[in-house]
């Protein structure tokens, strides 16, 4: 800054405005919390004393937002003093007295109302809790009937103090709503006083205090609870200003600058305000200590002579910048002293003093530190030609600034435009000029732009002016048009390059090219930026023989008239064609896998060609019966052709012959023709086993395995060789019958038939074999001989002594006739008798309990091995012995055998070995017919006849 200037300080306007930071929940209107369903019918009241009523119920008491309780409005039923409190959660059970307004009741049994003077309000924050002490006998009324629950403890008889804890573990728990309610409003925000502006040297010490803010609420009870922040600052003032207290305060030396502090006040409900604090460092002038002075020198003083040494300080910067201001005539100067940092006044080169022309000369000094210095535009005024054709954003020039103290420098246009804009260089002290793209410039509309620039360094600027003139546009113009071309039809391709169309602009400007044609449909486009002219189909299959393609070129504003290209198409393809485009053919049944059908015929004018063959089938699942040969086109059958199981009749099959560019199709329509086809036994060889059994009866098989594909009636016929007469087969299910009663017992009776069936639809005839095998049955229950027996033996006969035989008979053959006997177990006389398996009957027990002339009565049974059995009454006689006289004289008298005592010494025992030999043969015989009997008796229920 100057010395001969002098200092003007700009005061700032202060900007100030009120916010809420939310950090918790704040009122924004009067609410109210407390009993919501009327206080004046609330008549119980607490007998006991120093009752402290704490009310835990969110939804009736709890506070919702911060604020002050300004209003308690309660019932009570007597007069007297309460104190209605404000409680703060801590912890589980554990409350904070945070406020307490000591009332009294003038008016108990109605509504009474208690105003709280602004400095005693209670502050209240969210899920914060009325309540309720009364040091004597309470007086605010209640009804048990809330929904939530309270906390009551008795027996505190003295003033709870504010920030009291209540540890309420032991307090009783109840749902009584009390009749009061608490009032409360929205805290006011605190307001910020006395802010300005201050303005100080760049040499301010750190720690100096700037300025002291000071602040009002009317909420007195804020007083000693607000607190002062330093929010923000412009150009990073915060590094340079703190708040301490309510002082701003220097933490760092700033450098020459404006900064807004932003200030805020708030209070405990976070409710506050800001306001701009403006500090303004500014530059403290250096200080010439040797002027104004005067000094005597001679005429003959030589040149550049130091003649005055200068002495300038600055507090800040050291030394200074010093240089003469004027005096074009005065022949001095002034220079920095050679290797020191003073300057000095120089006797100018080359210049004679005369005393008696000009006697003295006054010689103007300015000492600067440069602060004040501003930056300049080395390289505008400057101009640019841009062609009228430009679409590109360009850049047009680059603006060069210095500054002398190396500040920020941002230029600008003063005059803002909406084509043209200023951006930072690459390099400091750099800002390029741009034009936007795509501006439509028009020679004859304007030619000339003018630009005015202005560079700041946020104290000072300077400015000059930058010109744009607008260069005429030339239309361009084909380098290659007319001509002509050829392109082969085969091979060609989508995409396939046929021509490149080239042209000049004389401004390098973007051309555009656009074809069109005389034919409609041309398989030919050209890129517009290339101007490359290409295929956009093949035509390969095309019969065209030429087009005639008119190109035209565009630099946006000049549109050059077409010029043409022949383009002739070689290598033309013809297409083949079938003889036929459509016929019918008849596919009989009964056609083999593998058959041919149908040959159609395709031509071609193309003779080398080659030709390949596609068929669609419809329905589709003609695919599964029919073939089509991809190289002759023949058609041949897949499958036997079946008329039943063929699921559709006809089937259309669109064949496609191709040469591999070309193709036609014809449409064949194969008709399937039925046929009769035979019945065909698919299982030829069957086996039956029955039993023997009477006439009529079915055999219940065989289950024949036959197709008749036609679905006609058929016809069962048998026939079995000599045994064809003892069977019968049904005609329409060849089930077979017995014709009269089949009884292997007879002799003659054949127990295995060899049959053939034939199966007929009257055209056709199968044939095929069963095996009969008719097992025997036991059809014959044994039957005796006599239907009674009796049997005379001596009272005295021995133990195995032989009393008689029964006989039974069966009339079945094989081991159903064999028979075995048992005596009935339930017998009286089980026991004392024995019989063998030939029916003859021993004693087995001695006899002599019995006298002579007794009869005993035995029921013999005869079973075969298939449980069939008969039964016989024997009767056992014992006679009365007879004495024979004794001979006289000399008559003969003839031993019989069992009188011939040797002889009954080894017949005896004889008869008791075989006996034993018969008891033991006969009970194995006995238990293994049982077995089988009863093995042969489930086989009957499980009636094993099948067909094999």
């Amino acid at each position: 800054m100057y010395i001969k200037n002098n200092i003007v300080f700009a005061a700032l306007v202060l900007l100030w405005k009120i916010y809420v930071v939310s950090a918790i929940t704040i009122c924004t209107k009067d609410e109210v919390t407390g009993e919501k369903n009327g206080l004046t019918n609330k008549n119980v009241i607490d007998a006991q004393t120093g009752v402290v009523v704490v009310l835990t119920q969110t939804i009736d008491f709890g506070y919702d937002c911060c604020g002050f309780v300004y209003e308690w409005k309660f019932h009570t039923a007597s007069t007297g003093p309460f104190d209605a409190q404000v409680w703060r959660t801590q912890s589980n059970d554990v409350y904070l007295l945070v406020g307490s307004n000591s009332l009294t009741s003038t008016n108990p049994g109605t509504e009474e109302i208690r105003t709280i003077t602004n400095g005693q309000r209670i502050r209240v924050m969210k899920n914060d809790y009325p309540g309720i002490h009364s040091t004597g006998g309470s007086v605010v009324t209640y009804e048990n009937e809330g929904p939530e629950t309270i906390r009551r403890l008795t027996g505190i008889t003295t003033a709870i103090g504010v920030s009291t804890t209540l540890n309420t573990s032991g307090a009783a728990v109840s749902n009584s709503d009390y009749a009061i309610r608490s009032y409360y409003t929205p805290s006011e925000a605190p307001q910020l006083t006395g802010l300005g502006t201050v303005t100080v040297y760049n040499d301010v010490s750190i720690g100096k205090v700037l300025a002291t803010i000071t602040y009002t609420d009317s909420d007195q009870e804020d007083v000693g609870s607000l607190t002062l922040t330093l929010e923000s600052a412009t150009n990073s003032g915060t590094s340079y200003f703190e708040l301490v207290a309510d002082e701003i305060r220097i933490k760092a030396t700033p450098p020459m600058n404006t900064y807004d502090l932003q200030i805020k006040v708030e209070d405990p409900c976070t409710v506050s305000s800001t306001g701009t604090e403006t500090i303004q460092i500014v530059n403290r002038l250096p200080v010439i200590h040797n002027l104004p002075d005067s000094v005597s020198i001679s005429e003959d003083t030589a040149d550049n002579t130091l003649i005055f040494t200068l002495n300038a300080t600055d507090t800040v910067t050291d030394p200074v910048s010093c240089t003469k201001k004027g005096g074009g005539n005065v022949p001095f100067s002034v220079a920095q002293i050679p290797s020191s940092t003073d300057y000095g006044v120089y006797k100018d080169a080359g210049v004679l003093l005369n005393s008696d022309t000009a006697a003295s000369y006054t010689v103007t000094v300015e000492c600067d530190d440069l602060d004040d210095k501003p930056p300049t535009i080395v390289n505008l005024p400057m101009s640019s030609e841009i062609p009228e054709s430009l679409t590109a954003e360009s850049l047009l020039y680059t603006i060069s600034v210095t500054d002398p103290t190396n500040d920020t420098v941002t230029c600008f246009l003063s005059i803002p435009s909406y084509i043209y804009y200023l951006q930072p260089g690459s390099a400091q002290f750099e800002t390029e000029i741009w034009v936007l793209g795509n501006q439509g410039f028009v020679y004859g509309t304007q030619r000339q732009y003018t630009l005015n620039i202005e560079c700041a360094d946020q104290r000072r600027s300077d400015s000059a002016e930058f010109y744009v003139y607008i260069l005429r546009n030339m239309p361009p113009y084909f380098s290659n048009l007319q001509e002509k071309t050829t392109v082969s039809a085969h091979p060609s391709a989508a995409g396939q390059i046929i021509y490149t169309v080239q042209s000049v602009d004389p401004e390098s400007d973007n051309v555009q090219y656009s074809l069109s044609s005389n034919t409609a449909n041309t398989p030919f486009t050209i890129d517009q930026y290339t101007g490359v002219i290409s295929l956009t189909r093949s035509i390969n299959t095309e019969l065209v023989a030429g087009y005639d393609l008119y190109i035209s070129v565009s630099d946006g504003r000049n549109m050059v008239a077409a010029r043409s290209l022949t383009v002739r198409i070689t290598d033309i393809n013809f297409p083949p064609s079938f003889q036929a485009a459509s016929q019918i053919i008849t596919v009989f049944e009964g056609t083999n896998s593998g058959s041919s059908i149908f040959q159609p015929t395709i031509t071609d004018e193309d003779l080398l060609d080659n030709h390949t063959f596609s068929v669609i089938y419809s329905p589709p699942e003609g695919a599964v019966y029919f073939n089509v040969d991809k190289s002759t086109g023949l058609i041949t059958s897949l499958s036997d052709i079946d008329y039943e199981t063929i699921p559709f009749k006809s089937f259309l099959l669109i064949i496609s012959g191709s040469d591999s560019l070309l193709e036609d199709t014809t449409n064949i329509t194969l008709n399937i023709q039925n046929v009769n086809e035979p019945p065909v036994f698919t299982k030829t060889n069957y086996s039956l086993t029955p039993s023997e059994n009477t006439g009529g009866i079915a055999l219940y098989g065989p289950f024949y395995q036959y197709t008749e594909e036609d679905g006609d009636a058929v016809k069962f016929s048998l026939d079995c060789g000599a045994d064809t007469g003892r069977l019968d087969i049904d005609s329409s299910t060849g089930l077979l019958s017995y014709s009269a009663d089949y009884d292997l017992d007879m002799v003659g009776t054949a127990s295995q038939v060899n049959c053939n069936v034939s199966i007929s639809d009257n055209e056709y005839t199968d044939m095929a074999y069963i095996n009969i095998t008719v097992s025997n049955e036991n059809d014959n229950a044994p039957v005796f001989t006599y239907s009674t027996y009796t049997f005379y033996i001596p009272i005295a006969s021995s133990v195995g002594s032989f009393v008689g035989q029964v006989q039974a008979i069966d009339n079945d053959i094989g081991s159903y006739g064999n028979v075995v006997y048992h005596i009935a177990l339930t017998d009286f006389n089980y026991g004392l008798f024995d019989v063998d398996e030939n029916g003859s009957i021993f004693v087995s027990q001695s006899l002599t309990q019995y006298t002579e002339g007794s009869i005993l009565d035995l029921t013999i049974y005869a079973v075969d091995i298939g449980s069939r059995q008969a039964s016989t009454l024997v009767n056992i006689v014992f006679p009365t012995s007879y004495v024979a006289p004794v001979p006289q004289g000399n008559d003969i008298q003839y031993l019989t055998f069992f009188r011939y005592s040797p002889n009954m010494a080894w017949f005896v025992p004889l008869m008791f070995v075989l006996f034993v030999t018969v008891c033991v043969v006969a009970h194995t015989i006995y238990t293994t017919n049982c077995t089988r009997l009863k093995n042969i008796s489930k086989r009957k229920r499980k009636r094993p006849m099948r067909s094999l």
